[in-house]
């Protein structure tokens, strides 16, 4: 730096003299008065707006440094993270060949993949290991959504190690087990030809992980149902756990004890709790994350954690996940969809799995990929006896919408017979001319794409609507050159679609995704005031709120056998009381929660305010069913929280809500 500054000066010397006839620089004349000793004049008055414009502008010139560094720290921690959770293990590159090419701004789905790495193991996915959990996720920016997909880990499924063969009937977490070269294709094949769906990426991260991550974000905010208690544990005895009721912080033993139990209950609400624990993570990330935080997370995710990614391989990109984490940080109230497979029974054998029809496993996927945004709202405005809003039709006519299909596999007549359905569902199909024939340039095509035209308006919009009419596993992307050709000679439709082998032939009517308006009922309630007032009444003294009674409570239900009551303290200073509630399944809870603490995490983003008998309620809706409803009243908040699956009914919920009354003097 210095050597440029003297390179400078001189510089400027040489600009600054003239040159004479000999090539030779003529100085300046010299200095007629050398020194001359003068008094600058005064400065003016400073006034108070421009002293306190500097300092505020010194104040920001900090700030941008401040926020510069932290920036770059972020950077370097976001790529150090990248190496960290990059697939490091042969097991888990052996899927990417299987994993589909994520495209920018479109839906992206992952499989989570939960395994338990057993005393003695070493690496990743030895046949001493075991699959626990099983879950769908997909991130769709179009729309603002976030969908969960659990799988029971004894659904009976055709078992693959490979996208083609399928070597036997089994639990679907024995793929893992069964599948010794690489336990994660296993599983990710399997689910990819149970559903139908392609997977952009694998997550695969082991308990110590789970654990590791919950306690470097200082713990999780968890909604704990009821009590669960276990001492006994060992060979002969269940795992232990040891959590009292209520919405609370769980450590990461805690947490993993939570979403892993299932023996006084079912898979299913095993299936919710993780469900629920995903949300509440979401929300500890959101909350918490910083850049004091990033190394300790960073240091749980290392050889607990991989993301495999479709497409070039290795770990997603930086933009990637910010992207990801910016969706989830701004889903707003009733954008996320929890799903499950829908009426599972018992396969009647000894090894207890459970079945599902595939027609279930379908509507489940429907759901999954497609979630219907405007449920939530309309479940809410039915329940609160009010007009339901209609949802709005698509955006397009499909008369407006011209494509063209070509097939891309060996079935004869493939593409005619595909054209001539969508033209019975109303699009505007058009047709190469003869006598070139409607095949793709090759025949080897898995996934159904329908291309668009980007340079159209609203191709995008119209491939959107076209791919919903061909399933889940329908991929819609920008027209790809080799393809272009082909819509030129069709006189440039707005979408060409390349029907795959996966297609089964049955078109879905697009209007199907939109879920009915559920119908109202009256609600499954009696009119108690008496039933909790003695027991609210006795921990009056221990919070520093106004308590509220419960005047109605769901018709079958009574309190539950362990900590029916309790007061505690939920965060450092606020307090709570928890009233559990169990339903006439007995092993199925519902409750309300008092509290001081007016901005907990779960109630940051409610999906609508309603006006009931003359009182504000927030409502948090999934789907169509309400979870929560929550009375803020003064410095306090008043929660009616649904059981695990949501078994009350929303018209329930409200009624309950609606019958809090203030505890007399």
């Amino acid at each position: 730096r210095r050597f440029r500054m003297r390179t400078t000066l001189k510089r400027g010397m040489g600009r600054a003299a003239t040159v004479n006839g000999n090539g030779r620089a003529v100085l300046p004349p010299p200095v007629i008065e050398p020194i001359r000793r003068y008094k600058a004049p005064e400065p003016p008055p400073r006034s108070a707006r421009s002293t306190a414009a500097k300092v505020f502008g010194w104040i920001l010139l900090a700030l941008v440094v401040i926020v510069s560094g932290l920036a770059g720290g972020l950077y370097l921690y976001g790529h150090e993270t990248l190496n960290a959770i990059a697939p490091h293990s042969a097991a888990v590159k052996a899927t990417e060949p299987d994993l589909a090419l994520p495209t920018a701004s479109e839906p992206a789905t992952a499989l989570i993949v939960g395994y338990d790495a057993r005393a003695g193991s070493e690496g990743f996915g030895l046949a001493d290991s075991r699959s626990d959990t099983i879950m769908l996720v997909r991130a769709d920016p179009t729309t603002n959504t976030l969908s969960l997909l659990s799988f029971p880990r004894d659904l009976q499924v055709p078992i693959y190690c490979d996208p083609i063969t399928a070597l036997r009937t089994d639990r679907i977490n024995s793929a893992w087990s069964t599948c010794r070269t690489s336990p994660p294709r296993g599983t990710l094949d399997t689910v990819q030809k149970l559903t139908g769906l392609s997977v952009n990426y694998l997550i695969t991260i082991n308990f110590h992980g789970f654990k590791l991550l919950v306690n470097r974000l200082h713990g999780v905010y968890i909604q704990v149902d009821h009590r669960y208690i276990n001492t006994v544990g060992g060979p002969s005895g269940y795992a232990k756990i040891n959590l009292e009721p209520g919405y609370q912080k769980l450590d990461g033993e805690q947490a993993l004890d939570f979403v892993r139990f299932r023996h006084t209950d079912s898979d299913v609400y095993r299936l919710a709790r993780q469900q629920l624990f995903l949300e509440a993570l979401k929300d500890r990330l959101a909350t918490s994350l910083s850049l004091t935080s990033l190394p300790g997370v960073i240091g749980a995710l290392k050889s607990n954690v991989q993301i495999a990614r479709g497409g070039s391989g290795g770990a997603p990109s930086l933009e990637e996940i910010l992207a990801y984490a910016g969706l989830a940080y701004h889903l707003g109230g009733g954008r996320l969809f929890r799903v499950t497979i829908p009426n599972l029974v018992d396969c009647g054998y000894l090894n207890a799995q459970v079945c599902a029809q595939p027609s279930d496993i379908q509507t489940a996927v429907a759901s999954f990929s497609h979630p219907d945004v405007t449920l939530p709202n309309r479940a809410n405005a039915v329940a609160a006896g009010l007009k339901p809003k209609q949802p709005k039709q698509p955006k397009l006519k499909r008369a407006a919408i011209t494509t063209l299909v070509l097939n891309g596999t060996t079935v004869p007549g493939l593409a005619r017979d595909t054209s001539y359905k969508l033209a019975l569902q109303g699009f505007h199909t058009v047709q190469l001319p003869p006598p070139t024939s409607a095949d793709a340039p090759t025949k080897t095509y898995d996934t159904t794409y329908v291309y668009y035209d980007a340079v159209q308006p609203n191709a995008k919009q119209a491939a959107r609507q076209v791919a919903v009419a061909f399933g889940p596993h329908a991929v819609s992307a920008p027209l790809p050159p080799e393809i272009a050709p082909f819509a030129q000679e069709a006189g440039n439709p707005l979408t060409v679609v390349i029907v795959g082998s996966t297609f089964d032939g049955q078109l879905i009517d697009p209007q199907a995704t939109i879920v009915a308006t559920p119908t109202h009922q009256a609600p499954s309630v009696r009119n108690d005031p008496g039933y909790a007032l003695a027991s609210i009444q006795g921990v009056r003294a221990k919070v520093g709120f106004p308590l509220l009674v419960p005047h109605t409570i769901e018709s079958g239900s009574y309190f539950a056998q362990l900590d029916p009551v309790r007061a505690y303290k939920p965060a450092p200073g606020h307090g709570a009381v928890c009233l559990t509630f169990q339903t006439a399944a007995e092993n199925v809870y519902w409750q309300i929660m008092e509290t001081d603490w007016t901005d907990a995490p779960v109630i940051r983003h409610p999906t609508e305010h309603v006006k009931l008998g003359g009182r504000s309620f927030d409502l948090y809706t999934v789907g169509g069913n309400i979870h929560m409803v929550v009375l803020r009243q003064g410095d306090a908040s008043y929660w009616v929280v649904n059981t695990l699956r949501d078994e009350l009914s929303n018209e329930t919920m409200l009624a309950i809500a609606k019958g809090l009354q203030p505890l007399g003097k």
